[in-house]
């Protein structure tokens, strides 16, 4: 996701639907139906637990919200919702105020 998002929000005008952005895109389509069949079967990647796969995937569908527009169904909308309802989250986003700031004011 961080190329599809440097190629649609950082390139120039004229280059931004490009070859490489558009592959990222796929793959990344294609990892999130994993993803998603996953979560329908558990509340976690991992099953009933949490896990730092639980972070990385967190992140890379929230930055696909963010930055590459992606549209979350009502699987992954629950997910990042029991994610975002952790205490942990809440701290982490705490901790630094201008990831805090950006990661919920929905700017790009």
């Amino acid at each position: 996701m961080y190329f599809v998002s440097g190629a649609r929000h950082i390139a120039p005008a004229a280059e931004r639907d490009n070859w490489s952005a558009r592959q990222a895109l796929e793959v990344f389509e294609t990892r999130l139906t994993l993803v998603t069949r996953q979560l329908e079967r558990s509340p976690y990647l991992a099953g009933e637990t949490f896990t730092a796969a639980d972070i990385s995937v967190g992140y890379a569908l929230q930055m696909a919200r963010r930055n590459g527009g992606l549209t979350l169904g009502e699987t992954e909308s629950a997910y990042m919702a029991r994610l975002s309802s952790r205490a942990a989250y809440r701290r982490a986003l705490e901790t630094c105020h201008d990831t805090r700031e950006w990661w919920l004011s929905g700017k790009r």
